[in-house]
Formats: structure tokens, sequence, C-alpha cells
């Protein structure tokens, strides 16, 4: 009875992640705390779509499986670790009420796995927890498998490494504790930043100096963005200043987290409203973006007498603060203000350095 109450709980906190994976009525969940934990499929199927068709590979940390299942459309075969025992059993389960005759569950310690193996796979992917009794934690180094020490091994068994990582990670932190060149990808929600993803090839070389070679921001039913550090070093960036009636474009969140300002700027030909405001602007709507695009409505000087004028015309407004003096509920309060409807309302500052007030139509479709 308690299990069927878990299970009850589990399928309606991650109905909206896992639409797909839900369609097996026979899917089970070990705990609430792993099914939280668990990755969308939305985003497992960015992570199957880091690998090749007909591949071999190993998940160091399967969890829940939502990975492991999504790797195992593409894959030759799929093995897949899980250290507690109970999650070990369900995920066994999962596998044959899903039908996937190509995933092998093995229940122990990944490290422990891999040391004991003659295995050499094509794709190790591995996704260290980042949460204990101490709390959560971004470093590499801080989360379980502590896989910095282990990389001479775990590189030694595959072509490529897949490690997933915190959102809130510093990127280039990361590389230096990872010791060799990577490609980082960013992968998110139009809403949120949900992982950063270290992609390194077994054959690099652990270097003093390590750098990412590629980034890429990769949004599920979004538009998409990749660059290299070498190509935003070169982008020239154009800066504008917003006008009535003209649209106004902020990055997918990770866009921003992976950066490339200067180069969206010269790619897409629009103005960058400051070096330190990731806002852009231009007078006819784009047709494609990788970010939200919004229709300027009026754009005035940050005073007291647009502030009072503010509070009388749009007494219900969403507020947001883009290189601004202010946070958001700061503004909000200044404004007098409740935050709702369908206008936004962006506090941020131009090439002059002044500040602006844009108020915006939201949710402009690209």
């Amino acid at each position: 009875m308690m299990d069927e109450i878990l299970q009850r709980e589990c399928r309606y906190r991650t109905s909206a992640k896992l639409p797909e994976t839900l369609i097996c009525e026979d899917f089970r969940f070990p705990s609430l705390a792993v099914a939280e934990m668990a990755t969308s499929d939305a985003v497992a199927k960015l992570h199957s779509e880091m690998i090749n068709d007909g591949t071999r590979v190993l998940d160091m940390t399967c969890g829940l499986g939502i990975d492991t299942f999504h790797f195992a459309k593409k894959a030759k075969s799929v093995t897949a670790v899980e250290l507690d025992h109970h999650a070990y059993s369900v995920a066994l389960g999962n596998a044959k009420a899903l039908k996937l005759e190509n995933v092998d569950i093995v229940e122990g310690d990944s490290l422990d796995y891999i040391a004991g193996s003659s295995d050499v796979f094509d794709v190790i992917f591995v996704d260290p927890a980042r949460r204990d009794s101490t709390g959560r934690h971004f470093a590499l180094r801080y989360c379980s498998p502590d896989i910095i020490p282990a990389l001479p091994l775990i590189l030694s068994h595959c072509a490529t490494l897949i490690i997933k990582a915190s959102p809130m990670i510093d990127i280039k932190s990361a590389v230096r504790e990872l010791g060799h060149d990577c490609v980082v990808t960013v992968i998110g929600t139009k809403k949120e930043c949900k992982e950063v993803i270290f992609k390194i090839s077994s054959g690099s070389e652990h270097l003093s100096n390590p750098k990412p070679i590629k980034f890429e921001a990769l949004t599920t039913q979004g538009t998409n963005f990749s660059f290299t550090p070498e190509m935003e070093t070169d982008a020239i960036v154009s800066y504008s200043t917003p006008k009535d009636g003209a649209y106004l474009y902020e990055p997918y969140p990770a866009v921003m987290k992976a950066g490339g300002m200067k180069l969206l700027s010269a790619t897409y030909d629009i103005g960058k409203l400051h070096p330190n405001t990731h806002l852009f602007t231009s007078e006819k709507k784009l047709a494609s973006f990788p970010g939200e695009a919004f229709e300027i409505v009026k754009v005035l000087p940050f005073s007291k007498q647009t502030i009072k004028l503010i509070s009388k015309e749009y007494p219900d407004i969403n507020v947001a603060t883009r290189n601004f003096p202010l946070s958001a509920p700061q503004l909000a309060a200044k404004l007098k203000i409740k935050e709702g409807g369908d206008r936004m309302i962006f506090g941020t500052t131009v090439p002059d350095g002044s500040r602006l007030l844009i108020v915006t139509k939201m949710g402009t479709p690209l």
C-alpha cells in the first residue's frame, strides 16, 4: 500500500518532465528523492544525441535510469552501474518493462567496476551526485564519485567521456580542474539553465592550461547556438539604444551561461545595449534568435516622473532588471506596481551609460 502511494506521488511529481517514459504503466520509482533528481525526457534526449548510432555506452551513475534508457534507443549496448541496491533493483525492472534488451544494469561502485573491467567503451557518461548530508555542491571535486583523480583510469576505458555538471558550475574553473581541452555544452529550457556538459576525448593530453575548444548552447524546443572561443574573440559587436516599436531580445539561459555575446551581435546583426547588458535590439523582428523576443511599447528614462507614470499607466506589469542598480523586487517596490499581466518592464543600462525603463509586450514568438 505504501509503495503504491509512493508510485502515485512520483508519477504526479514527474508527469511534466517524464511524459515519454511514463507512457509505460509498469515504470516504477525507487524513491521520491530519486524521482525529483532524475533527468527529464527532453534533456535525456539531448544527451542521447551526443552519441553515435551503434555505440557501446557505460553510464556510471544510473539513478532512475532515464539517461540509460534514452541512450539505449541509439546505442548498440548500454551498461549502467548503480551503487544503491534498491535503485539498482528498480532499474532492472524498468529496463524489462521498457523492453530494452540491450541494457545491462550492474550493482556496485562504478569506479571499482571500471578498474576491474577490460572493456573499452565508445562513450562513458557520468552524472556525479551533487547533494549529500553537507548540502549541495557545484565543483566536481566535491561530487560523488570524485572523478578528478580517476580521470586517467576512466579515459583509458573509453573513446569519449561525457560529464554532466551543475548549471551553477564555474566553467573556467571546471576546465582547469579537469585538465583537458573539452567541448562545453550548456543545456536548458527557455526559462532555466539545467546543466553543463564537458566532453573529453580520450586521446587528449593532460594540460597545464586546458581550454574549451567549442561551446554549445542547447535549448529544448528553442534555437541552439554554438561557437568557438576564437569566433567570440574576433567578433565585432555593435551597440544600439532601443526605440519605441522596435524589438528587444534576451538570450536563452543556456546561451547566457555559455557566452558568445559579441558573436550574437555580429551573427544576427543586432545591437547590444551595453558591454555589460546582455540584451539586444533591432528595428525589424528577427526570423530566429536563440532567445526570447519582446515587442517594445515604450522606452522611458529612469526618473521620478517616469516612476509616477508607470505606476498610473501599468498597475500590473512584470519586472526584470539587467545591469541595473536595483534588483527586480526593488524596482517593483519603487514603481509601486503589482507584478503580473502580459507586459514586462526591463530596467537596464544602454551604451551611453544612462538608465532606461523599457516597457514590452511579453512572449513575442520568433
